[in-house]
């Protein structure tokens, strides 16, 4: 979930709508949001499917459209300026795309939602750099053609953003804050990818950090190179579309760039709009509707779409339309998720009490143990947290950087619990029976954790007792150093000598990164 705040004074310049119906709308477009009066703020949640909604622009062009107020159309105007990619980048990160942008009038705060914007598209679309980073430079700071080239780490030296002194790549990756978060992307290879001026300037150390020289944008930039530089050059464009059509609602002018891949050349920005099929039939099918074509078009203009020739225009900062459902999502929203009907299915499907694990849930409730239910997702930092290098499954096209893989165990799910409800009242139990996918089976599993301010291993083993009273267990216990666990708790839990789960006392590293200062107790078991 992505988090945009913005004063509501600062909004109202770019779409004249009083508070209450600024926040209605935005819910009924799908952005939850809420006035906070204590900051004179309104905070808008944003799932990551519309990264054109990360900057204040690009929520006030939605609202624009679907109060029937002009819409913008976006073009570049052709340049000269150059950029050559030499061939040596292909084996790293092979694409870049990028754009010029003049008439700026940048202030305190453009900046601010400026930098802002650009910590989220890295953060989602972006894959945490892996997709794409990006960098902004003034244009009267470097000189053009550009080349988008490698270097061996030693011949790489610039003054890096937030440094006083010039360093080397490998003083970078070492000592540079980004170089820290961003420095294993190019650490293994021999030669690391950087842009470079007309003049031999290094620009910066891609995707690491720009150079102070080239690549420090302030209140005094008025025209600004772009790059977006990645593996993933669809990626790399919708974050450019995105970036210039935000900076052409500040009043910017958008200029193409010319970029050469060996003797094949491509103007960027692109921002002719998609288009695509309407496909009306399915979509009134699936909604329940009997829309017309004029209907469609008319709820379409109000989510920023055009329509030419029986054909969609999908605006170029629409990065999430990739087919009809989506068009259907759109005018779905548009036509008002209020004014659909409630209609009966016309099937019929007898539903049954599921109790599998009666007897395990009515255990666990008895000994006074909430149930939680956790997402089946989580992905491969959290699993690291833990000592936990699994993670068999990985999602191909992940919509979140915080789901990516299924889960081989609950443990991280039941840290995460305490963790949100960790300024609730204690003593805290919860439990929770779920799938996981462990060495290529799918399997299922019981966890239950306690958290006190002090706990004995005597009362957790206890519970585990009564459990397997309860389910005609035999248990004993064997000690077992597991990462997860502060060695002298940790345990496999055995039933009639075969392994069924582990248990301890999490280890306080562990607890420091879910800020978690109690002490936690964790069992899992094998269900099936």
């Amino acid at each position: 979930m992505v988090v945009v705040e913005y004063e509501y004074g600062q909004m109202k310049k770019l779409i004249d709508l009083p508070l209450e119906k600024m926040i209605n709308s935005l819910n009924e477009l799908g952005a939850p949001s809420e006035y906070e009066p204590t900051v004179k703020k309104i905070i808008t949640e944003l799932t990551p499917n519309r990264p054109d909604w990360y900057s204040m622009e690009g929520l006030a062009r939605s609202l624009r459209a679907y109060h029937h107020k002009k819409h913008p159309q976006y073009g570049a105007k052709k340049s000269e300026y150059k950029v050559v990619v030499d061939a040596s980048v292909a084996k790293i990160r092979p694409y870049t795309v990028c754009a010029v942008i003049t008439d700026l009038k940048l202030d305190d705060q453009r900046i601010k939602d400026m930098v802002l914007l650009q910590e989220k598209l890295l953060a989602t679309l972006g894959r945490k750099v892996k997709r794409f980073g990006l960098g902004l430079y003034p244009l009267d700071a470097i000189k053009f053609p550009l080349r988008y080239t490698t270097m061996k780490p030693d011949e790489i030296r610039y003054i890096p953003l937030g440094h006083e002194k010039e360093m080397t790549a490998e003083e970078i990756l070492k000592a540079h804050k980004k170089g820290e978060q961003y420095g294993h992307l190019i650490r293994n290879f021999e030669r690391y990818p950087v842009f470079v001026d007309a003049d031999g300037k290094v620009m910066a150390l891609i995707p690491i950090v720009n150079s102070a020289e080239t690549g420090k944008v302030d209140e005094t930039t008025k025209n600004m190179f772009i790059e977006v530089t990645g593996t993933d050059i669809n990626a790399c464009s919708a974050a450019l579309n995105i970036l210039v059509c935000t900076f052409a609602d500040m009043g910017g002018t958008i200029h193409t760039v010319n970029v050469a891949y060996g003797k094949r050349t491509i103007h960027t920005p692109d921002l002719a709009p998609k288009t695509m099929p309407l496909e009306l039939e399915k979509i009134n099918k699936a909604l329940g509707l009997g829309l017309k074509d004029k209907d469609a078009v008319a709820l379409l203009e109000r989510m920023g779409y055009g329509f030419a020739g029986g054909k969609v225009k999908v605006a170029p900062y629409r990065a999430d339309v990739l087919c009809w459902v989506d068009i259907m999502e759109d005018i779905a929203i548009s036509y008002g998720y209020n004014n659909f009907k409630a209609t009966l299915p016309d099937f019929f499907s007898a539903g049954k009490l599921n109790d599998e694990h009666r007897r395990m849930d009515e255990t666990m409730r008895g000994m006074g143990f909430l149930e939680a239910k956790t997402f089946i997702l989580t992905n491969k930092e959290k699993l690291a947290s833990i000592g936990c290098d699994k993670g068999d499954v990985e999602i191909s096209n992940p919509g979140s950087v915080d789901f990516t893989v299924v889960r081989p165990n609950l443990q991280v799910d039941i840290l995460d619990v305490f963790s949100t409800n960790k300024m609730k009242g204690l003593p805290q139990r919860f439990y929770e029976i779920g799938i996981v996918y462990e060495k290529g089976k799918q399997g299922k599993k019981l966890i239950f954790g306690v958290m006190d301010k002090r706990l004995d291993f005597s009362n957790v083993r206890g519970y585990l007792q009564t459990l397997g009273v309860e389910m005609g267990w035999e248990i004993t216990l064997e000690k077992t150093p597991l990462a997860i666990f502060e060695p002298e708790t940790s345990c496999l839990v055995l039933n009639r000598g075969k392994r069924i789960g582990v248990l301890g006392k999490v280890d306080g590293r562990i607890l420091d990164k879910y800020g978690l200062s109690f002490d936690v107790y964790v069992c899992e078991l094998d269900v099936w």
